[in-house]
């Protein structure tokens, strides 16, 4: 099982600002492949701050 611990934000991984995570399941046989951060306002905001100032 992978268990990842960062978010790709602006080009670099970085750690999420929470530490709650996401079960992600295999939606085949409903197995659990591992886990993502859940992400909060704080890294939600980063992400649209990184996505406007990628498109001028």
């Amino acid at each position: 099982m992978k268990a990842h611990d960062q978010m790709y934000i602006s080009g670099a991984w970085r750690p999420a600002v929470g530490q709650d995570t996401i079960a992600v399941v295999n939606p085949a046989d409903e197995q659990l492949i591992g886990h993502v951060p859940a992400g909060t306002a704080e890294d939600v905001d980063a992400a649209v701050k990184a996505a406007r100032a990628a498109f001028p």
